[in-house]
C-alpha cells in the first residue's frame, strides 16, 4: 500500500511540475534565434556593466561629499565655539605698560642692566686726528 501511495503522490507531483513549466513557457517568449542575437546579448551585458561602474563611481562621489560636508561642519564649528585666549591678547598697551611684572618690563631691565654694565668704545669723528 505505501508504494501506491508514494507512485501516486509522485504522478500528482510531476503533474504540478509540469504545469509550472508550461505556466513558465507562456509568460516567458522564447527569443528567435537570428544573426543578431549573441551580439544583442552581450551588448545588453556590457551596459549593465557599465552601470554597475557607473553606480560605483557614484558611491565614491557621494561618499566624498558627506565627509567634505562633515569637515566643513567641523571647521565651522572651530570658528564658531572659539578657544578660550588669554586675557593679554584682549589689553591694551597702556595696561600692559602699567602692569608691574609685565613679562615686556622683565625683558627691558634685563637689557638696561646688560647694556650698563658694558660700555660702548668711543668712536673717533671723522677728521679729527687722534694724538
Amino acid at each position: 500500500m505505501r508504494e501506491d501511495f508514494d507512485s501516486r503522490e509522485q504522478s500528482e507531483l510531476n503533474a504540478r511540475l509540469d504545469e509550472w513549466f508550461s505556466a513558465y513557457r507562456d509568460a516567458c517568449p522564447q527569443p528567435e534565434p537570428s544573426a543578431g542575437f549573441m551580439p544583442r546579448l552581450w551588448a545588453r551585458i556590457e551596459g549593465r556593466q557599465q552601470l554597475q561602474a557607473v553606480v560605483a563611481w557614484r558611491r565614491w562621489a557621494e561618499a566624498f561629499l558627506s565627509l567634505a560636508a562633515a569637515a566643513s561642519l567641523f571647521l565651522v564649528l572651530l570658528q564658531v565655539f572659539p578657544q578660550s585666549t588669554p586675557s593679554y591678547y584682549h589689553s591694551t598697551y597702556l595696561d600692559q605698560l602699567s602692569e608691574e611684572y609685565g613679562p615686556d618690563h622683565m625683558l627691558l631691565q634685563d637689557v638696561a642692566l646688560a647694556d650698563a654694565q658694558t660700555p660702548l668704545p668711543r668712536i673717533p669723528a671723522a677728521g679729527v686726528e687722534k694724538q
